[in-house]
């Protein structure tokens, strides 16, 4: 069984990065707003079986101090030395209380979860092996470089990740048998095969990549987003004008609905609801509620917004489509955008609105009613 507070955990930080190519660092990068090494770190922070934390930084290091953890009292900082393993090895002789156990992990592999932590205690512990590690299968091709090209069976290989977690004396006396050998071990659990003590292995998230070059910060930024879908559909009945995204179109008919039948926001309210997991907009605004008689839709995407403050998320992007035979809704696009972007309290840029019918088909087709398709993408707020 899992104990509170049982584990140490050391983070890698000191290196440069060389391939990534930027001015700073890679773990100093930002996506959605924060650094790759604060979200690989918070998990830590924030695991109720975690202690302590050291993370090995360079001594040249500028960036640590604005970091939104810096300063939490779980965290003490160290120097890295040239390599990894004289980092890692650095903050476990450095150490003055006993742990059972050390997880390590790269500052560089942000999107890590408690499950990750939680599972890995399990296996060291199941299997009492003297380190257990994530792993994915590989699943591209992979050739050997030569004079001659090589196709190589992949399925006779594996790639590592990290968290690990390490027997702490075990990985200690490994590492330290490695640098006074002049070993090479690009992670921990080689330093353990060095020393030919027991290893386990659990899959792993593919989603859980090391930032290496630019282009890894875009790919992660897509595993990030939360992403919602809404759908409605009001009918049609004779009236001199509809209400779509806040905007009023003068035309023959009139939507009926107990609130204003704004089905445009009605559908990206739904959407982001969905993608914030607080349900649907029924179950926040009652059609038998007689207060929501007539209500101004606009008052529903003010409490989604709300909502969204409270959990730390923003709107990243909406895209929607009305579906009508009537009114045209091109000739107005441009006013709902604008409208739009004032009440989702975004640019237009972010908005994707388009129209189509229902090519004579069905309620819609008969022009009998309107219907509005939505999805809505959400990102961790700054």
């Amino acid at each position: 069984m899992m104990k509170k507070n049982d584990l140490l955990v050391v983070i890698a930080a000191a290196g440069v990065g060389e391939r990534f190519g930027q001015d700073i660092p890679k773990q100093y990068a930002k996506i959605n707003h924060q650094t790759v090494i604060e979200m690989a770190t918070w998990p830590f922070i924030n695991s109720k079986y975690v202690s302590k934390i050291i993370i090995a930084i360079s001594k040249e290091d500028v960036e640590i101090e604005k970091q939104s953890f810096y300063g939490q009292e779980k965290i003490e900082f160290i120097y890295g030395g040239k390599t990894r393993q004289e980092s890692i090895y650095n903050a476990l002789k450095n150490t003055n209380k006993k742990f059972n156990y050390v997880i390590t992990h790269d500052a560089a592999r942000p999107n890590i979860f408690e499950d990750d932590i939680r599972n890995l205690y399990k296996d060291i512990k199941k299997t009492k092996s003297s380190c257990s590690f994530l792993y994915t299968p590989v699943y591209d091709s992979i050739k050997k470089n030569g004079v001659i090209e090589e196709t190589i069976d992949k399925n006779k290989f594996y790639l590592v990740q990290t968290p690990q977690i390490s027997q702490f004396s075990d990985l200690k006396l490994s590492i330290k048998k490695c640098i006074d050998k002049d070993i090479y071990c690009p992670d921990e659990s080689s330093a353990i095969e060095y020393s030919n003590l027991k290893l386990s292995k659990i899959k792993g998230r593919r989603s859980n990549i090391k930032i290496t070059e630019p282009d890894d910060l875009e790919i992660l930024n897509k595993f990030l987003t939360r992403t919602g879908m809404g759908f409605d559909l009001h009918k049609y009945e004779r009236g001199s004008g509809i209400i779509l995204g806040g905007y009023k179109i003068e035309c023959d008919f009139r939507i009926i609905a107990h609130s204003d039948g704004d089905v445009l926001l009605h559908s990206i309210a739904d959407s982001i609801l969905g993608a914030s997991g607080l349900g649907d907009i029924g179950k926040h605004f009652s059609d038998q509620d007689k207060k929501n008689k007539n209500l101004d839709s606009s008052k529903i995407i003010k409490f989604c917004l709300m909502k969204l403050d409270e959990l730390n998320l923003e709107i990243y992007n909406v895209d929607t489509t009305v579906i009508c035979e009537q009114p045209k809704i091109n000739p107005h696009r441009e006013k709902i955008l604008k409208k739009l972007s004032k009440i989702l309290g975004i640019s237009t840029a972010r908005i994707g609105l388009k129209a189509t019918t229902s090519e004579g088909i069905g309620i819609i087709g008969k022009n009998k009613a309107i219907a509005v398709q939505s999805l809505v993408n959400l990102r961790d707020k700054k």
